[in-house]
C-alpha cells in the first residue's frame, strides 16, 4: 500500500531563501502636523496680540460712547431753544414754595427736565406727569421711575436706573438752590435771553453729573438729582461717588456740587448758544465759573492771554509823530554808527582779479 504523505510546500527549498512580505491597511502619507511647542508659540503668539489691540479698540469704544453722549446734549440743547421759542423763556430750574432747596424725597420739585420733554419727542410722558401733584406722590411715581435714554450717558456705570447724567447748571458758586442763583436754571424764576448779559456763546447751561445710586432722586427731582453749580473742579467728587462705604457721611442736604462723569479725565459741557466742548479735569476754576454765571459782565477769562510778555515793536515802525526812522535824525545818526561797526568789505587786489576787470 502506497503512502502518501503530506509535504510542506517548502519542502526542498532552502531555509533563508523565502521572501516575506508585508501588507498595510492602508497607503502611507507624508502628512505633517504641529508639535506641541508649535501650538504653545502660536496660542502665546495670539495672546501678545490681542493684548496689544485691547487698549486700542477699549479707546474706540469710548470715542464712540463719548460721540453719543455729545449727541444726547446736542438734542438738550435743540429742546431747550425750542422750549424757548414757544414760551418767551427758558425752563425754570425746580419749583418749590419757599428756598432754598434741599435735597430730600419731600417738596413740589418739578424741573426742566420734564419741562422739555415735549421738545424730545417724549410728549406722551409729559403728559402722564401730575402738575399738581409733588414729583414724589404716588400718582408720578410711575413715570418717575422711567429711564429717559436721552438722560444717559453712554459711559455712565454705576448709576441708579431712573437717573439723569446731565444736570442745569444754578450758579457759578457752591450755593444752595434758591431764587438769586446767578446761573440759568435756578428755583422759581423763568430766565429769558435779556437775562443772559453774558451772551448764549459764553454761558454755561448743562454739564454732566453723577451721583451715587443710594443718594440719587431720580431725573425728575428738581435737586441735586438734576441741578449743580461750577463751585467745584471738574470730577472733584468722583473719588467720593465711586469709593461710597456704607460708614461714609451723607451730603449736607443743601449741598449742590459739581460736573462729574465717567469719560476719562474730563465732562462734556453744553452752552446756550447749542455749542458742546469736552473740557478737562485741569479746566480753571475761574473760567468755569465765569462761564456758569449769566450776566457777569466781565471779559471772557479764557479769551485772555495767560502771559505777561510784551511784544516790541518792529524796528520799522512809526514813531508817536508818524516819522520813521528815515525821518528822524537821531535814528540817522544811529543807523550810522551802527554802519561804521560794520567791518569794510575786502577787495581782492591780485593780478588775476585786476585783469578780469579790466
Amino acid at each position: 500500500m502506497n503512502m502518501k504523505s503530506n509535504s510542506s510546500p517548502h519542502a526542498g527549498t532552502p531555509i533563508g531563501k523565502d521572501k516575506m512580505q508585508c501588507f498595510f491597511a492602508g497607503p502611507r502619507t507624508n502628512r505633517t502636523a504641529f508639535t506641541l511647542v508649535e501650538l504653545l508659540v502660536v496660542i502665546a503668539i495670539i495672546g501678545v496680540l490681542i493684548g496689544m489691540l485691547s487698549p486700542a479698540l477699549q479707546s474706540m469704544r469710548e470715542l464712540a460712547r463719548k460721540s453719543n453722549c455729545g449727541q444726547n446734549l446736542a438734542q438738550i440743547s435743540l429742546a431747550l431753544s425750542s422750549y424757548n421759542l414757544t414760551n418767551g423763556h427758558y425752563p425754570i430750574g425746580t419749583q418749590a414754595k419757599t428756598g432754598p432747596i434741599a435735597s430730600e424725597p419731600k417738596g413740589f420739585h418739578h424741573n426742566w427736565a420734564a419741562a422739555i420733554l415735549p421738545m424730545l419727542d417724549s410728549e406722551v410722558i409729559y403728559n402722564a406727569i401730575d402738575q399738581n401733584a409733588s414729583v414724589y406722590a404716588s400718582q408720578n411715581q410711575k413715570v418717575r421711575e422711567l429711564r429717559i435714554p436721552t438722560f444717559i450717558c453712554p459711559s455712565a456705570t454705576g448709576i441708579r436706573h431712573n437717573a439723569t447724567c446731565y444736570s442745569g447748571v444754578t450758579g457759578s458758586t457752591e450755593t444752595p438752590i434758591d431764587t438769586d442763583n446767578d446761573g440759568t436754571f435756578i428755583l422759581n424764576r423763568k430766565i429769558t435771553d435779556d437775562d443772559i448779559t453774558d451772551g448764549l456763546g459764553y454761558t454755561l447751561f448743562v454739564g454732566e453729573m453723577l451721583s451715587p445710586e443710594s443718594e440719587d432722586l431720580g431725573w425728575m427731582s428738581g435737586t441735586r438729582a438734576s441741578l449743580r453749580d461750577a463751585g467745584h473742579r471738574i470730577n472733584s467728587g468722583l473719588k467720593r461717588i465711586r469709593n461710597l462705604q456704607p460708614d461714609t457721611p451723607p451730603l449736607d442736604p443743601s449741598y449742590v456740587g459739581g460736573f462729574e462723569s465717567d469719560h476719562p479725565n474730563g465732562a462734556h459741557l453744553l452752552l446756550g448758544s447749542g455749542e458742546y466742548t469736552f473740557r478737562s479735569n485741569s479746566m480753571d476754576l475761574l473760567v468755569l465759573q465765569q462761564m456758569a454765571n449769566r450776566s457777569d459782565g466781565q471779559l471772557p477769562k479764557a479769551w485772555q492771554s495767560r502771559s505777561s510778555q510784551i511784544l516790541d515793536q518792529p524796528e520799522a515802525a512809526q514813531d508817536a509823530n508818524g516819522t520813521g526812522p528815515e525821518e528822524d535824525g537821531s535814528d540817522t545818526k544811529k543807523a550810522e554808527q551802527d554802519k561804521s561797526k560794520v567791518p569794510p568789505t575786502k577787495v581782492d587786489q591780485s593780478p588775476t582779479a585786476a585783469g578780469t576787470t579790466k
